[in-house]
């Protein structure tokens, strides 16, 4: 009866190790990124490289047409926000900021990303906004898309342009 029951209890934490690791992202399906989150790799590499062409109608263009912008930045007295709302005024915001354009390599990276519908995917990661310079700006950035068809666009992106560590 010990037997069965050491049997039975070693059964039960072998899968309980094993949910947990799989929860976790360990174990053997660890290095296959989710659904989300190929799909976020995927659409963030994409639009990295179209900043890079600094093409502020292609970059407006990923956005819903009522789709908004937040640049947040630190302030005396805490965080500030400048909006940019609808693909005009974004598609401005973009232009502004490319007014100077030089070589540039950018790069995203997502840190998570979840299909909370399945239309509706959020991502949080980082933007370099130039990896060929050691010391450019990294930025928090948060996206909602929605999938319009076959595409997925922009509802709304917070990017934080706060002070570097």
């Amino acid at each position: 009866m010990k037997r069965v029951i050491a049997l039975a209890f070693t059964v039960a934490l072998a899968i309980a190790v094993l949910t947990v690791g799989s929860i976790r992202g360990a174990g053997p399906e660890k290095d296959k990124p989710d659904e989300a989150t190929a799909l976020a790799v995927k659409l963030t590499e994409q639009g990295a490289a179209t900043f890079d062409t600094f093409n502020a109608k292609a970059m407006a263009d990923y956005y819903l047409e009522d789709g908004e912008i937040a640049l947040v930045s630190k302030e005396e007295g805490g965080l500030k926000a400048k909006y940019y709302k609808g693909r005009a005024e974004i598609e401005q915001g973009y232009a502004d900021m490319f007014k100077k354009p030089e070589t540039i390599k950018s790069k995203n990276t997502v840190e998570y990303a979840k299909l909370i519908a399945p239309d509706v995917l959020v991502i949080a990661g980082t933007f370099d906004t130039n990896t060929l310079k050691p010391d450019s700006p990294k930025v928090p950035f948060y996206q909602v898309r929605v999938k319009k068809g076959d595409q997925w666009l922009m509802s709304s992106v917070r990017i934080f342009v706060l002070p570097q560590k």
